[in-house]
């Protein structure tokens, strides 16, 4: 069993359950704190499809935040989120764009992940 995230007619992303419910609440959490929408629309409990514009949105606010945080505990928790994102993003046609030495090294770090379809 795993969960669905669709981007359009592309499904972006479908990790085991445990880890697509760890991230949609990461992901849900995250948008709380910044005060944006997360751009996921609940399809079945374990089906999600992404509205790119505030999805994109919400995930280049937490790229900023995290690349400018100097804060180690905070960075960390952040990037558990901005990680798959970063990929997600890049898998739906909408790659972030890295404009400092702490952004390239996150990209890099997420390209690294090789997180199945």
């Amino acid at each position: 069993m795993s969960y669905v995230f669709d981007a359009g007619a592309e499904t972006v992303w479908s990790p085991a359950l445990r880890t697509g419910e760890l991230y949609a609440r990461f992901l849900r959490e995250t948008a709380a704190v910044l005060g944006l929408p997360t751009g996921l629309v609940e399809i079945a409990s374990d089906m999600y499809e992404i509205d790119l514009g505030p999805y994109e949105t919400l995930i280049a606010a937490i790229f900023e935040t995290t690349s400018a945080a100097r804060q180690p505990v905070l960075r960390g928790l952040l990037e558990s989120v901005l990680l798959p994102s970063i990929v997600i993003l890049d898998r739906a046609g909408r790659p972030l764009t890295a404009t400092s030495p702490e952004q390239v090294d996150l990209i890099a770090r997420a390209q690294a992940l090789a997180m199945p379809r």
